[in-house]
């Protein structure tokens, strides 16, 4: 045999051998994560494995008694993971926010907060807690549903129930508890829904009362201008003039500075659905070349646009507004208010130089006055939702502003204010428990807290740019 053919027997034979010996190791790994995974299946689940066996269709396991197929098992171990990570990380959270109360409340985080209810007591009837169903405005459902108005204090408007039952706004002790709630749960500013004098439920007599408790309990107000009858620019301006007059030099008016590394302060006003008025007439007051321009004048302010859909970009800023928000609570019902579109919100405020305020909100549920909407509804999975919103509000770099939907908008299931069990006539009235009347002004103060370190971190890492 000649030298070359040795060598390649040789070869061949190390080959063979090399394979074999790859083959027993598999075998042997594979008998061993077998042997241990049966070994510990036991312990994966909440009850023991009494019996295991292979039944008639494709090898499903019998557990206990109750057949799985291997897709059902997997699902079922998933499920008790998740549901084990939940647990730990909600029992971290409020171990954490019950450690002690918040030295400052951070005035970077806003809340909607509505003063528009009333009861007997204090306002001569039930107010907004007796709301009418809202007509269904899908002109191709033919569904019947409930029509007329509920009947407080029993039936209430909303699908849960309130902690302080069917309060008035006008309350002073109503507005103390809910002013020191928001404050205790970290947030500095409270965004009040505002119509001028006169209009329908304008808070302009509660104004003196909500200023003065805000002062005393270190909150700041900003106003939510409500889209009242017939609002245009130039009666805004004329209304706005009147508030300024009466609270523009108020110490628990919230302002905030025009420019980064400016000094001058200015109020900051929220406008719902300012897309209803053209571009062309909000330039006339938002423009510093507008004919009725609020620049650099006693009414010059911060005024942010509301996006809906992805054409109201561009609405805010050809009309000069100072930056957007996005409002609404339900995930995917807006172009604005589906999380996954606000780093591109984000990048398009950096772009033209805008500010950019994500609403945040820990559910959303309107049935009772919308029984024709139950698609947009999103259920809470104690916590859950609020959590993701947060995170994908916060995610964002160039987000130093996060506003809240809402305190106590009860109609549409948004409230973070602290809910009760309530079962009347045969309607259960949704809760917030296991997790506890108080859970969501817990869980805000943790996702502020969150927020704070942002912020900070964020602050350092610009200083440390800039020099």
């Amino acid at each position: 045999m000649s030298l070359k053919l040795r060598w390649v027997m040789i070869s061949l034979k190390r080959y063979y051998v090399s394979l074999a010996l790859a083959a027993a190791l598999f075998t042997l790994g594979f008998t061993y994560n077998f042997v241990y995974e049966n070994e510990r299946r036991p312990r994966l689940f909440t009850t023991a494995v009494t019996r295991t066996s292979t039944s008639s269709r494709n090898n499903d396991l019998i557990v206990e008694g109750n057949i799985f197929s291997n897709s059902e098992l997997r699902a079922k171990l998933y499920k008790q993971k998740v549901e084990r990570l939940s647990k730990k990380m909600k029992k971290s959270r409020l171990i954490e926010l019950n450690a002690k109360r918040v030295a400052r409340p951070n005035y970077n985080v806003h809340i909607f907060y509505y003063a528009w209810y009333g009861n007997p007591r204090y306002d001569g009837s039930y107010r907004h807690w007796n709301h009418r169903y809202v007509p269904n405005w899908k002109t191709d459902d033919r569904k019947v549903y409930p029509t007329g108005s509920h009947d407080a204090p029993t039936d209430l408007a909303s699908n849960f129930y309130p902690k302080l039952g069917c309060y008035s706004s006008r309350d002073p002790a109503v507005i103390e508890t809910h002013f020191r709630q928001i404050r205790d749960a970290g947030v500095g500013v409270v965004v009040l829904s505002w119509s001028p004098p006169t209009f329908k439920d304008s808070p302009s007599d509660l104004m003196p009362r909500l200023f003065e408790t805000a002062e005393s309990v270190g909150l700041k107000i900003a106003l939510h201008i409500e889209a009242y009858a017939k609002r245009d620019p130039v009666n805004l301006l004329e209304h706005l003039k009147q508030f300024m007059g009466e609270f523009g030099s108020h110490a628990a008016l919230y302002k905030m500075r025009k420019a980064l590394g400016g000094k001058k302060e200015v109020p900051v006003f929220y406008v719902y659905d300012s897309y209803l008025t053209p571009s062309v007439a909000w330039k006339e007051v938002l423009s510093r070349k507008g004919n009725l321009s609020v620049r650099d004048t006693d009414l010059d302010a911060i005024f942010l646009g509301l996006v809906v859909d992805l054409s109201h970009r561009s609405h805010v800023r050809k009309s000069q507004f100072d930056g957007f928000y996005t409002y609404f609570a339900s995930n995917s019902f807006t172009y604005g208010s589906t999380w996954k579109n606000w780093r591109a919100l984000s990048k398009f405020a950096v772009q033209f130089g805008l500010i950019f305020v994500p609403s945040v909100g820990p559910g959303y549920a309107d049935t009772q006055i919308r029984p024709w909407n139950s698609a947009n509804t999103r259920h809470r999975r104690h916590g859950q939702y609020y959590d993701v919103a947060w995170r994908s509000a916060i995610s964002n770099d160039n987000v130093n502003y996060v506003s809240i939907t809402s305190f106590n908008e009860w109609h549409e299931g948004t409230q973070i204010e602290p809910a009760r069990s309530k079962n009347i006539l045969g309607f259960t009235y949704l809760d917030y428990e296991p997790d506890g009347a108080d859970f969501y002004l817990n869980l805000t103060q943790w996702w502020v807290g969150q927020f704070g370190k942002s912020l900070e971190s964020n602050e350092m890492d610009q200083h440390l740019f800039n020099n």
